[in-house]
């Protein structure tokens, strides 16, 4: 199973709060006015080939659209309370005018996100509006990465360390009878959240990911037997493994304590709305 964490440059569009406020007061525990809370949209991901030439599926976009609802907004992938932002009351998929590199039209998942209309987070707001911040991130657990052209599982060829399916096909590579080939990321397992990142990456508005997937472990595990990594196409997924690893201690009980308090939070709208 993949952990994705894929960047999207913010198209953000200001939500209605008085019509939405039903919606929002699901998640909340004290009843908010309209007055109390900020609000808006935001484009979180969508169907295009990434620059690692890898795409969420339109399947996949539908079902993460349920996943992501209640799930926390946070900064920079920092799951400490201080970085907890605002919170996911709605989301769909919708089709865009333009297309995808595959000739497909783009369709992108939006989520529409409250936070509290205070003092606190006046310079995030000031910012959003100023378009100063101006990418998120998604982290989501994907079960399937599968060749584009025939549907096989790829993993790394240590001989040529490209990525290759069963059938040959090399990721990124062209061929005149198929086309060209592209990882599709599929079933979808989990949603964790939606993160202001610094740094851009999908084509469409940029997308950049790190990737937990067994051919990225099983590397992971080489680093200390092999003399170098660095020519590796997955070199910077690598470190990002590492960084991960090395989290703090801190860091890492205050994302089980957050995503243990979305499972909850999660658990009482679904009962509320049965």
């Amino acid at each position: 199973m993949a952990k994705v964490l894929k960047s999207l440059s913010l198209k953000t569009k200001k939500a209605d709060a008085a019509a939405d406020i039903d919606l929002i007061n699901q998640f909340s525990v004290k009843k908010l006015s309209p007055e109390e809370v900020y609000c808006f949209s935001v484009a979180m991901c969508d169907n295009d080939i990434d620059r690692e030439t890898e795409r969420f599926t339109n399947k996949t976009l539908d079902a993460l659209a349920p996943m992501f609802v209640g799930k926390t907004v946070i900064s920079d992938h920092s799951w400490r309370s201080g970085n907890q932002i605002g919170r996911i009351y709605d989301t769909f998929v919708q089709r865009a005018a333009e297309q995808t590199q595959a000739g497909d039209p783009l369709r992108q998942l939006i989520g529409k996100v409250y936070m509290l209309n205070n003092e606190d987070n006046k310079a995030i707001i000031d910012a959003i509006e100023a378009g100063i911040l101006k990418e998120v991130s998604v982290g989501v657990s994907i079960k399937s990465r599968t060749c584009s052209l025939c549907g096989e599982r790829m993993h790394i060829n240590w001989s040529s360390w490209k990525m290759e399916c069963e059938k040959h096909h090399i990721l990124g590579e062209t061929y005149p009878d198929e086309g060209f080939c592209f990882l599709n990321l599929d079933d979808p397992s989990d949603a964790y959240e939606l993160s202001f990142v610094a740094v851009p990456a999908q084509r469409n508005a940029g997308v950049t990911k790190a990737v937990n997937d067994p051919d990225v472990d099983e590397a992971f595990d080489t680093l200390l037997s092999c003399p170098d990594l660095s020519e590796h196409r997955r070199f910077g997924e690598l470190l990002k493994h590492m960084q991960q690893s090395s989290m703090q201690a801190v860091d890492r009980e205050a994302r089980k304590k957050i995503l243990e308090e979305n499972d909850n939070i999660i658990k009482i709208f679904k009962k509320e709305n049965i």
